[in-house]
């Protein structure tokens, strides 16, 4: 009877390990979609500002070419200093995007999410 509880109690803690690493509701940076909509307005009403401005998909771990553009000046930021992410955004407006002749500063003037295409 003891080897039957002891098996229950591991299985509920594995199960509740799963379940918590699997959510797709975690992010490891939370503020900047917040921040980002303070940042540029103006963008946050034409568009819907979401952790999609960095990443593609559902994987985080996958960033779209302004993504990884703010990934290479903030390193890792897990403190979020608010002052830094908004230098890092403003830093990164000069970089060209994945328009020719266009930075991604030129795409968010032009009310377009930086890392468009079109």
């Amino acid at each position: 009877m003891q080897k039957i509880r002891i098996a229950i109690v591991c299985g509920a803690v594995l199960l509740g390990l799963y379940l918590i690493s699997g959510s797709d509701s975690a992010q490891a940076r939370p503020k900047y979609p917040t921040e980002y909509k303070k940042i540029y307005p103006d963008l946050a009403k034409k568009h819907k500002i979401t952790c999609k401005v960095c990443h593609p998909g559902k994987d985080k771990k996958k960033r779209n070419n302004y993504g990884t553009a703010i990934s290479k000046v903030t390193k890792t930021n897990k403190k979020q200093d608010l002052k830094k992410m908004k230098e890092a955004v403003k830093k990164v407006e000069k970089e060209k995007s994945a328009i020719k002749d266009k930075t991604f500063g030129d795409l968010i003037k032009d009310g377009k999410l930086p890392a468009s295409t079109e």
